[in-house]
């Protein structure tokens, strides 16, 4: 003999717990939605050769903005800017890690959780080493200062060893 187990009401479909007394007016209702266009941006008017000449430096200009590492001009003489990415201190750290060595990543704090947390992961994966946030910090484990801040760079940021 094998017990069989009560059904609770909580178990039961809504229909069966209201019996027939109760129809549900919503269950033959079908709505169709029409899906939203997604809004597209209009292309700027192309540049007249006026304007074009307005938007590229003189020689002078070029050779100040070279100089003080600015961006690079191409044959055209149009300005090729470098990434301007959040500028990052690398530094390492031995205290109050039990003597292990940290490389601190400092100047994320502008980039919000989500890609913080994002960045890390890749950072762990690139590297091959473990990391985390601390405080909009990133500590990354071992002296990494110079591999660190090659795949930084890799990725748009600029970077400074002190």
């Amino acid at each position: 003999m094998s017990k069989k187990k009560k059904q609770r009401p909580e178990d039961l479909p809504l229909e069966e717990r209201l019996g027939d007394t109760w129809a549900n007016p919503f269950r033959d209702l079908k709505i169709a939605l029409p899906e939203a266009e997604p809004a597209k941006a209009p292309e700027p008017p192309p540049l007249s050769p006026e304007e074009r000449k307005k938007q590229q430096l003189s020689k002078e200009d070029q050779a100040l903005l070279a100089a003080f590492g600015g961006g690079s001009t191409n044959a055209k003489g149009e300005v090729i800017s470098l990434p301007k990415g959040p500028l990052l201190t690398f530094t390492i750290e031995r205290k109050g890690h039990g003597g292990k060595t940290l490389t601190l990543v400092r100047g994320l704090n502008s980039l919000d959780t989500a890609a913080q947390m994002e960045l890390c992961a890749s950072a762990r994966t690139a590297l091959g080493i473990g990391g985390r946030f601390v405080d909009g910090m990133l500590e990354l484990q071992g002296d990494q200062r110079e591999r660190a801040a090659k795949w930084f760079e890799k990725q748009g940021f600029r970077s400074r060893i002190p």
